[in-house]
């Protein structure tokens, strides 16, 4: 878990700031050395990632590619809601970095030089079948195991080996998510679990056989939140079916009945975090929830929170809010209750739309906001 701090700075102090051709979506990868990140040329006709030195922000490398939907995607003329930029969060995996683009285009880049070590696209090599809003699932590493969504009938999921992006298995199936994947272990298999367009699945690791499905009661989600282990239990959550909480069986099977529901916690595209005993979801207001009933323990309305956001917890006390207007918010549990503990304007401007995932590193934050790249210790 990430180290938060007791309080924010009363001003932003950036240790650089790195300016972006334009504005992005995806969300920012760190380690103690390097920083990537993706976003579009101005004509919005090439995915551009940078790797900067994470001392000095200083550009590494920067590695740009067309990126242009095939005649059988389904957009608007060629362009996305919300524009064309990439929606995933880089991968870093030793010294790799995955990347992905709003189009399916997965390279493996040398985290050093940003040299091409493979690549592929979802769509044009796998069939896959271009989601709405483009894919938007950050991909997952397992081991020496890659698992990515092209969405298509006969290759919904596919696996690829991390060191040369052979492909290791392919999985028949629906549509893609927006949503991202997680690993379990139930029943002796290692199991891939997330959601396609319609369902919850679970995927044996080793061959990509799905092992279970399960549908919601509620079908229409946008199905982007991200799964999110509560013990052996998986918590589920979305606009249409609120947040439920399922166990598994001995044999490795989800129980299609939940051991605890909330039908009126209703995010349609943000992921939980857990904080101690609880569940911590970000709608408008933050929604409390009792991690072992999903009972509403506290509904914290504040006037810094804004109906988008992304949240970052240390596990035990701490919340740390992203707001898509561009505030960072910190939340403490205390006596029980989770309370605002300071607030932080990373901009003056009003009109802001921050929708990028932000990353920490020891006490280094990185945030993109308004077209620039951040780094701030916080201290």
């Amino acid at each position: 878990m990430p180290w938060l701090p007791e309080l924010l700075p009363t001003a932003p102090i950036f240790d650089w700031t790195f300016e972006l051709p334009a504005d992005t979506m995806g969300g920012v990868a760190a380690t103690s050395k390097y920083v990537v990140c993706g976003t579009r040329d101005l004509p919005d006709r090439s995915d551009i990632f940078f790797c900067l030195d994470a001392e000095t922000g200083k550009e590494q490398w920067r590695f740009q590619y067309p990126a242009v939907p095939p005649s059988s995607a389904v957009t608007r003329d060629g362009k996305l809601d919300f524009g064309n930029t990439p929606r995933a969060t880089p991968l870093i995996v030793g010294q790799r970095v995955i990347t992905q683009g709003a189009f399916g285009d997965v390279h493996c880049l040398d985290l050093e030089t940003g040299k091409v070590q493979w690549s592929w696209n979802l769509m044009r090599d796998f069939e896959g079948r271009l989601p709405d809003w483009g894919y938007s699932g950050s991909p997952l590493a397992v081991g020496e195991t890659l698992i990515v969504q092209p969405g298509g009938s006969d290759c919904s999921l596919l696996a690829l080996n991390i060191a040369d992006g052979e492909p290791i298995w392919e999985a028949a199936g629906r549509g893609a998510s927006y949503s991202s994947f997680v690993v379990g272990e139930f029943g002796g298999k290692k199991q891939v679990i997330g959601l396609d367009a319609e369902s919850l699945g679970g995927w044996d690791l080793s061959c990509g056989d799905r092992l279970w499905e399960l549908k919601p009661k509620r079908n229409g989600e946008f199905q982007v939140p991200t799964p999110v282990w509560l013990g052996d239990s998986l918590l589920l959550i979305g606009e249409n079916n609120g947040a439920r909480k399922h166990p598994f069986f001995p044999s490795g099977e989800i129980d299609a009945t939940p051991i605890a529901e909330n039908p009126r916690c209703i995010p349609d595209t943000h992921t939980p975090v857990v904080v101690g005993d609880f569940v911590v979801v970000m709608h408008d207001s933050l929604w409390v929830l009792r991690s072992d009933t999903l009972a509403k323990h506290q509904l914290l309305d504040h006037d810094d929170l804004s109906h988008y956001g992304s949240l970052i917890t240390d596990g035990t006390s701490r919340v740390l809010a992203l707001t898509d207007n561009g505030k960072l918010v910190l939340f403490e549990l205390t006596g029980g209750k989770l309370q605002h503990r300071s607030t932080l304007a990373l901009t003056t401007a009003r009109a802001v739309q921050a929708y990028s995932h932000p990353a920490i590193v020891g006490d280094r934050f990185y945030a993109i906001v308004e077209g620039k790249l951040h780094a701030m210790t916080l201290q």
